[in-house]
């Protein structure tokens, strides 16, 4: 995909990684749209990528529900009048309770649940749309940690975005819509955090940019 052109929506853009990213992608020459329930922090992501390029719209938005998405799309048809080429699934871990832990079910729940009905309401709205527009469509579910401290539970977390991605890939390449995942791999004893988001962002944009893959995660 030629990402100079393309219209790519980025999710949860106010935190650190959705920051990162749309950062890059803006100095690729991309048209984005941010979003984050968060108005604030989404609004200094906004500020920060507004310096790189004029190509830059953001909406915030209630919750993650599928009513909310629709919203979003019906505000990029609006504004836009074109729906996104590409959709970077931008979720940041944070540390869940571990098995030995008694009273951690219901925040580990809590928190797991969460960012699977993120990822997958995003998903499922963003390819219905592509489908109907038989476009050549492209899906990339990236992940980060919060505090690379503690990453307890952050196994489950990747284990996640890489059945998503596989199991997507094979349901949509039907339809030309190619699906990848990026997740952090690391030495817990030697972790250079900026190191791993950098190659987060560096292997996002591979997936975008190539053709041919999908169904694949990888790992920075």
């Amino acid at each position: 995909m030629d990402i100079k052109n393309a219209v790519i929506l980025i999710t949860y853009a106010g935190s650190q990684l959705g920051g990162t990213l749309a950062s890059h992608f803006a100095s690729l020459g991309a048209t984005l749209v941010l979003c984050d329930k968060n108005s604030a922090r989404l609004q200094q992501t906004v500020q920060s990528c507004q310096q790189i390029s004029t190509k830059i719209y953001s909406c915030a938005i209630v919750d993650y529900s599928v009513d909310a998405i629709h919203d979003l799309f019906h505000y990029m048809d609006d504004t836009l009048g074109h729906s996104p080429d590409v959709l970077i699934n931008a979720i940041t871990s944070h540390a869940m309770p571990t098995i030995l832990e008694q009273s951690g079910r219901e925040i580990f729940t809590q928190q797991l649940s969460h960012m699977a009905a993120t990822l997958f309401s995003f998903g499922q709205a963003t390819s219905e749309r592509m489908r109907m527009e038989k476009k050549n469509g492209v899906i990339v579910n990236v992940i980060a940690h919060a505090d690379y401290r503690d990453l307890s539970g952050f196994d489950n977390a990747t284990s996640m975005v890489a059945g998503f991605t596989q199991s997507w890939a094979k349901e949509l390449t039907p339809f030309n819509i190619r699906v990848g995942g990026v997740v952090p791999s690391y030495d817990v004893d030697d972790v250079h955090w900026s190191e791993i988001h950098d190659e987060l962002i560096r292997n996002t944009e591979y997936i975008v940019a190539n053709d041919y893959f999908s169904g694949r995660v990888m790992a920075a």
